[in-house]
């Protein structure tokens, strides 16, 4: 019996229960998240997590009943008044600025926010038949992503320099010809 994409994506989500949230980057505006313990990229370029999940759809980070930050704020200023600054990646736009609440440290060599603590931690995911993705994590964070387009790549969610196919949904269905890029 083939499995449906809800229970396919929490399937394959899973692997990133109990580790936490470790890293955010940007490229361009693509947000790309990453999980678990902080190791150098085998290229000598960088860093990497366990996992990745590379956002390209529009995605919101929800704490106590408000939306620190989203996909959206990506293109709103730091500060009122002011223009964005893209080239800016410490605290150019009011998403990375939001951020910066969970991820204390800023890395300049990799241009990314970095949480050195062991917290917030995923403790559940959740999915629809969308395509959509929740994940919920510890001091009452949610990271839901939902994609609202029918075609192109809404997310993709792999293991940095591991063999595994990267798992894709595209146009809120699961891309059966999924592979590392």
């Amino acid at each position: 019996m083939h499995m449906d994409i809800e229970a396919q994506i929490v399937n394959r989500l899973s692997s990133v229960l109990g580790l936490p949230l470790a890293i955010a980057r940007d490229a361009g505006n693509m947000k790309n998240f990453q999980f678990g313990k902080i190791r150098p990229d085998p290229s000598g370029k960088g860093t990497l997590g366990d996992f990745a999940l590379h956002l390209s759809c529009p995605w919101r980070l929800v704490t106590n009943n408000r939306i620190l930050t989203g996909s959206a704020d990506y293109y709103e200023p730091a500060v009122e008044g002011e223009d964005v600054n893209l080239d800016d990646p410490r605290s150019g736009n009011l998403q990375r600025r939001r951020l910066r609440e969970i991820f204390t440290v800023f890395d300049p060599k990799t241009r990314s926010l970095v949480n050195e603590t062991e917290a917030p931690i995923v403790t559940a995911v959740h999915s629809d038949q969308f395509g959509g993705l929740d994940l919920d994590l510890s001091g009452g964070f949610r990271l839901q992503v939902f994609p609202t387009g029918s075609r192109g790549e809404d997310w993709r969610f792999f293991s940095p320099g591991g063999e595994e196919d990267h798992f894709v949904v595209e146009g809120g269905h699961l891309d059966s010809s999924t592979s590392q890029p």
